[in-house]
């Protein structure tokens, strides 16, 4: 049996109501109800599935996007890092399971997420496979980033049409029971597991076969079929385009925090006659890029956030005033290679500036900006770029808009772009 980790993951169900706020307001915040069902073949969705049953999938997936746009570190949770998901819940008591292999099958962990539980037409509480990079920090040590792509594929109909091939999660309405599938407690040999369990824990009694694609095997492929008298599972994707910008934004929205923060600690220190400073970029090796120090370039004020080290303030420095840290998570799970940063002139430790072009930097054309952090959006088929992270080409393959790559001037734009998959740019003030 696995470990349960109910004291680290699974709250209690006061923390649960609390999670459950917390969720549903990240998710209000982010325009997670601008998510469509693109992922989803309309046919399961328009002529097969009922309301009841699309409202459980929503629900479900708004959750799981929901819990892990919140996952942050904590003295319970050292590891927990925005992007993860929970394991799927394979003893069917509501919680997550603490460990799980890549692709594993199981029911929705809906007492973790905070959730009623979420049943489907028929009364069957919904399944839900997750991928591999996806899963919690000491299952999987996979960097969770803009970069990081799903792995699981899910086919349409037969394996010469492919939905995806980067499926984060997967979400399965199972339907009543079909050909020999059996729902009881009774032990039998399952084939999911290759071990005796109760029936009505066995993903086979629920999941079934289309075009030779076994829906209840781990680590899939799946498949969203045309409902028969031997199938009627009904599915529902999760990629990045779904998940990673509700990240990012969760992301940009705390560094900008962090940020504005370490210019307070700097007034309080006596830079820019008590006005305080931002920490030097760094153009590719962790460390701000500071005169005099920094071989690569003398006082860097574009490129990245600086998450090994800062200057003139290293992270944490304890003052007084305490300088702030960067979250665990965020260097952990190097958000730093895929966040862009820029600080103005009149902003930073007073000394030579090789890269400052004006003394603010300038927005849509108006100037005065302190910070602008860029944020690109889930990996598409251009990234990562064979480029070094030195390269002045290096952004082009993640902000679209040409004056935000553009690496010679303090002059940046909001990203043109409406989908929800933009790049977004987070300035101060």
């Amino acid at each position: 049996m696995p470990v349960r980790r109910r004291p680290g993951c699974a709250p209690s169900r006061a923390s649960q109501r609390g999670q459950a706020i917390l969720f549903v307001a990240l998710l209000v915040g982010v325009g997670v109800g601008l998510f469509t069902y693109g992922a989803v073949r309309s046919v399961s969705l328009n002529q097969q599935q009922d309301v009841k049953t699309r409202l459980a999938m929503t629900l479900a997936r708004d959750a799981l996007i929901g819990w892990s746009v919140a996952r942050t570190t904590t003295g319970a949770l050292p590891n927990a890092r925005p992007g993860e998901l929970p394991c799927p819940d394979n003893n069917n008591d509501g919680f997550e399971d603490g460990s799980c292999v890549a692709g594993a099958i199981g029911r929705v962990p809906w007492k973790t997420l905070g959730i009623p539980e979420p049943k489907d037409d028929a009364g069957e509480t919904l399944w839900y496979a997750i991928a591999g990079p996806f899963r919690i920090w000491n299952l999987t040590f996979t960097a969770i980033n803009s970069d990081t792509k799903g792995n699981v594929t899910v086919y349409a109909d037969s394996t010469a049409t492919p939905l995806t091939r980067e499926a984060v999660a997967v979400l399965f309405a199972p339907g009543p029971a079909v050909g020999a599938q059996i729902r009881d407690a009774t032990a039998a040999l399952c084939p999911t597991t290759g071990t005796t369990i109760a029936r009505n824990l066995c993903a086979a009694n629920y999941l079934e076969t289309a075009a030779g694609v076994n829906n209840a095997i781990n680590n899939g492929p799946f498949i969203s079929a045309q409902s028969s008298a031997g199938f009627n599972d009904r599915l529902l994707v999760i990629t990045t385009t779904e998940l990673m910008p509700s990240v990012e934004q969760r992301v940009g929205r705390e560094l900008r925090g962090i940020l504005s923060s370490y210019k307070t600690a700097t007034a309080a220190l006596g830079y820019n006659a008590g006005a305080g400073v931002y920490p030097w970029a760094d153009l590719s090796n962790g460390f701000s890029d500071a005169p005099p120090y920094e071989v690569v370039g003398v006082g860097r004020n574009r490129g990245r956030v600086p998450a090994f080290g800062a200057s003139p303030r290293n992270w944490g420095d304890p003052g007084p005033p305490v300088v702030p840290t960067l979250p665990a998570w965020f260097v952990n799970n190097d958000w730093r290679l895929v966040t862009y940063y820029s600080a103005g002139q009149n902003f930073l430790e007073a000394g030579g500036c090789s890269t400052c072009v004006n003394p603010t930097l300038s927005v849509d054309g108006v100037s005065g900006k302190e910070v602008v952090i860029l944020m690109p959006g889930p990996a598409g088929p251009s990234r990562p770029p064979a480029v070094p992270l030195s390269d002045p080409t290096f952004w082009s393959y993640y902000l679209e808009d040409g004056p935000n790559s553009d690496q010679s001037d303090d002059l940046y734009v909001t990203p043109s772009s409406t989908a929800y998959t933009r790049d977004r740019i987070y300035a101060i003030p």
